[in-house]
């Protein structure tokens, strides 16, 4: 039976995910974005093409010139460098969208995560994807098959069939990797989630790795009310504005606020506040100050509030 994870991601499983190459990027999206790219540039630049090669087959078959070799692959390279341009610059946009690095090498890193390889889930995806490209094969062949008789005759309407073909093809391909791509992202956050033995080590780790201190202290100041209220010196109290301030000569010589909150949740602090016994100090022009941010008190208003907590603790 599968361990239950049910508790989402920390910041810190995400940065070790990354750093052990765990992405969810799709190459099949890649491929099939590079290919529709390649097959709206042919439909810019393919007409015009066309012409300047059809002019030079048929002046090379009057025996009007010829080009020489250098020209001619000069000639060519004119012609396929916008193509090439627009699949590479699709592909590396596509790429990058999803992993947001140039490259992400898997490597092995204690504590990381992994994704279940799932080969057979892999294996029934890859064989629905065949089913579907053999479906739109034989759907856009039954649709046209009246059509191919009359192509040797319309050379244009020709052309008009193999590109509709192209862009079926490069339709239900990005259908498919926009599938695969949903599917590794749904993998990904999966491997991703804790178990409750997971979630008690990171926040072991996370305690001693000084990365991630101030990003746990500000999320359980936000996220804990109660917490934050408890350690904190005094409440500031003003129109509809609460905001909780922590002061310690010694342990905590910076004022600091520790929460904030307006409307219900300056309702909430205030209450909180009581059931704590934390002294509740009435001022709306320095409470409406404070509550612009959490984290270090401007220096300007350390002198009110020194007055503040000295005449609460007389």
């Amino acid at each position: 039976m599968a361990e239950l994870r049910p508790f989402p991601p920390s910041p810190r499983r995400r940065a070790l995910a990354r750093q052990a190459g765990l992405s969810a990027a799709s190459p099949l999206l890649v491929g099939a974005l590079a290919c529709a790219s390649l097959l709206v540039a042919i439909g810019m630049v393919g007409g015009s093409a066309a012409a300047r090669l059809g002019g030079w087959i048929a002046a090379a078959a009057r025996g009007e010139h010829a080009l020489a070799p250098r020209d001619a692959i000069g000639a060519v390279l004119e012609l396929v460098a916008p193509l090439v341009a627009a699949v590479a610059v699709v592909a590396i946009v596509a790429h990058f969208a999803q992993t947001r690095a140039a490259w992400l090498p898997r490597r092995s890193i204690a504590g990381a995560p992994s994704i279940d390889p799932a080969r057979t889930r892999r294996a029934a995806f890859e064989l629905a994807a065949a089913l579907v490209i053999g479906a739109v094969a034989f759907g856009w062949l039954w649709l046209v098959a009246p059509r191919l008789a009359a192509l040797s005759s319309v050379p244009l309407a020709g052309g008009l069939v193999i590109a509709s073909g192209a862009a079926t093809f490069a339709i239900a391909w990005v259908a498919i990797g926009v599938v695969d791509a949903l599917l590794r992202h749904r993998e990904l956050a999966s491997a991703l989630d804790m178990t409750a033995r997971e979630k008690r080590d990171d926040e072991r780790l996370a305690g001693a790795d000084p990365r991630w201190r101030a990003y746990r202290a500000r999320v359980q100041r936000q996220d804990d009310p109660a917490s934050a209220v408890a350690g904190s010196t005094l409440l500031v109290l003003g129109d509809g504005i609460a905001v909780a301030i922590a002061w310690d000569p010694v342990r905590r010589p910076i004022p600091t606020r520790t929460a904030t909150g307006r409307g219900p949740q300056a309702t909430q602090l205030l209450g909180l506040a009581r059931r704590h016994q934390l002294p509740v100090h009435r001022d709306a022009l320095l409470a409406r100050a404070l509550a612009t941010a959490l984290g270090p008190v401007p220096e300007a208003q350390w002198a009110r509030l020194a007055e503040i907590v000295a005449a609460v603790k007389r």
